[in-house]
């Protein structure tokens, strides 16, 4: 590896790019890409008590895009894999530097290697990322997003399934009328099936838009949106599609009579969740991804069709007070008991501030992650880059060292 590179990334891991999307780390040092980094260097001088010492400067500066001025192509390394307690994952070399939390004393920045970190270390998270592209709107995120989440897109014709009184259902009638589709509702109790014929040409334009975002045909554990540079007003509507279809808020009073809640998104695909957990925190809201495993029962059915599997629950979890506030004011949820409950719930919520201190080097631009584990996974292929003048990069949504 490089003299002047310490570290490495493993392969596969996404690198968060100015244009809105995330590249492997292999295809950014094969295509020199430019890459998030911060455009000043952080305090991390050695703390010292006593008279003297000075002030620290405890802000992060701005994420901009740099271009790295140093590249180191595939290594063999020893690797890790830090898993985090909001659910993160990332593999790298055992000599990758990190950025840190002081867990003693004053609690400022400082520089450790992976081979030093710990369970309960502290990792910043960007909350300042909030740079998309130029691809699709609102409107057209909010159907792709609801059809992701209670859409039919297999048959020939494109069909939906929901209340026939929400915001959600009275959205995709207006939608198909603005494409030229037809609405053929079939009731089933209080569900009702919605189809989208159209008659004036051999290509449906709903299905067409559907083509166009990637997500036509796709079985249920494998749904995702493609590696495009979507706008922030796409993923806003796609958001609000998937959290009104496949989502919950919940409102909560603990023993003390103290309001909390969440917004939470389920599905059993891997990549989606991935996905919605990554736009979020674009969007500066810190959420949480857990897997549940479901039991598996010999004798369960669904309709007199025997259930040999059932596959695992991906959730992203959004549950902190400011990151629920930030998240109604971004939303537009067109369930109206989802978006009353979300709105109220902010209420209850809104007064709580955001942990800060200058004793504790908080800045708003940055969220802190613990570390939950660290395991060696062997040798695999690692990758660097050098970018000035902070020496940090956003990848996997997790801040880390690129010097």
């Amino acid at each position: 590896m490089d003299k002047e590179l310490r570290g490495g990334i493993a392969e596969g891991s996404r690198v968060w790019l100015p244009d809105g999307s995330a590249r492997p780390i292999e295809e950014v040092v094969a295509k020199r890409l430019p890459v998030l980094s911060y455009n000043k260097e952080w305090d991390t001088r050695p703390v010292r008590y006593g008279a003297n010492q000075g002030s620290r400067d405890h802000s992060v500066g701005e994420l901009i895009s740099v271009v790295p001025s140093t590249w180191s192509g595939s290594v063999l390394r020893e690797a890790y894999s830090i898993r985090f307690v909001s659910g993160r994952i990332i593999e790298v070399s055992g000599d990758q530097p990190w950025v840190t939390q002081r867990r003693k004393g004053r609690q400022a920045w400082e520089w450790k290697r992976t081979d030093a970190l710990a369970t309960g270390d502290r990792v910043p998270l960007p909350l300042t990322a909030a740079y998309f592209g130029n691809e699709g709107d609102a409107r057209e995120g909010y159907f792709v997003g609801a059809m992701l989440g209670d859409g039919g897109m297999t048959s020939c014709t494109p069909e939906f399934h929901g209340d026939p009184c929400d915001g959600a259902a009275a959205f995709m009638r207006d939608f198909a009328s603005e494409h030229g589709c037809g609405v053929r509702e079939t009731s089933n109790g209080s569900i009702v099936r919605m189809r989208f014929p159209f008659r004036s040409g051999y290509r449906n334009p709903m299905t067409e838009c559907l083509r166009r975002y990637g997500v036509w045909g796709q079985r249920c554990d494998r749904k995702s949106l493609p590696s495009d540079a979507f706008s922030r007003d796409f993923w806003l509507g796609c958001l609000s599609g998937l959290i009104d279809t496949d989502g919950c808020v919940r409102e909560r009073i603990n023993p003390r009579g103290t309001a909390h809640g969440s917004v939470e998104y389920a599905t059993v695909s891997p990549e989606l969740a991935t996905q919605v957990f990554n736009a979020l925190l674009r969007l500066g809201v810190a959420s949480r991804f857990t897997v549940v495993e479901r039991r598996r029962s010999a004798n369960h059915s669904i309709n007199g069709y025997r259930i040999e599997s059932r596959r695992p629950i991906c959730i992203v979890e959004v549950s902190r007070a400011t990151a629920l506030v930030r998240l109604a004011g971004l939303l537009e949820l067109r369930i109206g008991c989802k978006a009353r409950k979300l709105q109220r719930l902010a209420q209850l919520v809104g007064h709580v501030a955001p942990a800060c201190s200058d004793m504790h080097g908080y800045d708003e631009a940055v969220a802190l992650d613990r570390v939950k584990t660290v395991e060696s996974i062997g040798v695999k292929s690692v990758y660097g880059v050098l970018a000035s003048p902070s020496g940090l990069f956003v990848v996997n949504g997790l801040v880390l060292g690129a010097r």
